[in-house]
């Protein structure tokens, strides 16, 4: 299975920010904002968002999203596909 795009991780990425902190944060009503635009200025401004959570938060994001990418790069799951994530879990 092929790894994944730059716009892929950054959505994967944004899946696992709103599973996490929940799709009514800040932090993932930017992230989605990133994802959707793809512009310089919304990148930074999520990135932002994501460094003020709570060191523990960012962590389980981080993890969370490793483990899909793992899984994803031994074929046990398509981390492209928005479902993965209850399969992956």
């Amino acid at each position: 299975m092929p790894g994944l795009s730059e716009q892929e991780a950054l959505e994967l990425f944004a899946r696992c920010v709103a599973e996490i902190v929940g799709p009514r944060t800040e932090a993932c009503r930017d992230m989605m904002k990133a994802v959707q635009s793809g512009q310089m200025v919304d990148l930074m401004l999520a990135q932002s968002s994501f460094d003020a959570l709570a060191p523990d938060v960012r962590r389980r994001i981080s993890e969370r999203v490793q483990g899909l990418v793992s899984q994803h790069l031994s074929g046990a799951i398509d981390a492209t596909d928005p479902d993965a994530m209850r399969r992956g879990s």
